[in-house]
């Protein structure tokens, strides 16, 4: 168990390092075609569709990332005098909608992907890059979740199975 949740933590660890550096091209790529667009009157074609491409690397890939260092919202209004082990329990219970709910748009973004990929779909713009691989990032994103959620799930696990004695000495 433990060596699971130490691999797919380093896994969203690393994965959310190496996504960070995507926010380097897309402020220069937005910078460049804002000069490009309102200084030398010509714009790009092609600016738009690379900044929509890395952002949706950016989301779909770093959920994962983002639930292990407890950056997505929540409503923590009943939860906040609750102690370890009954917060625990609550996101064990909650978290059959999650793996739900990300099992399902795994299988849907993968028969969104297949469709685009047996097609060549290309976005729908002047410069038309090819759709496909960004549809992708949806079923890898809520795979990468799932790995995570999983981790998660063990951890809360462990906090509610875990002794009083063995909490105070650790």
């Amino acid at each position: 168990m433990r060596w699971y949740i130490h691999a797919v933590d380093t896994l969203s660890e690393w994965t959310g390092r190496i996504l960070c550096w995507l926010m380097v091209p897309l402020v220069c790529i937005t910078a460049f075609e804002v000069f490009m667009r309102y200084v030398m009157k010509q714009p790009t074609i092609w600016a738009w569709d690379v900044n929509i491409q890395i952002f949706a690397a950016i989301t779909f890939l770093g959920g994962g990332y983002a639930l292990l260092t407890k950056g997505h919202v929540t409503v923590d209004v009943f939860t906040i005098k609750m102690n370890k082990k009954k917060r625990a329990l609550l996101e064990i219970i909650t978290s059959v909608f999650f793996f739900f709910g990300m099992g399902v748009l795994m299988i849907k973004g993968w028969q969104m992907f297949l469709m685009s990929w047996k097609v060549k779909e290309n976005m729908p713009s002047i410069w038309a890059p090819p759709y496909y691989p960004m549809k992708f990032l949806v079923p890898l994103g809520c795979f990468l979740l799932i790995l995570q959620g999983i981790s998660e799930f063990l951890k809360n696990l462990d906090t509610i199975l875990r002794k009083d004695n063995e909490e105070k000495g650790a």
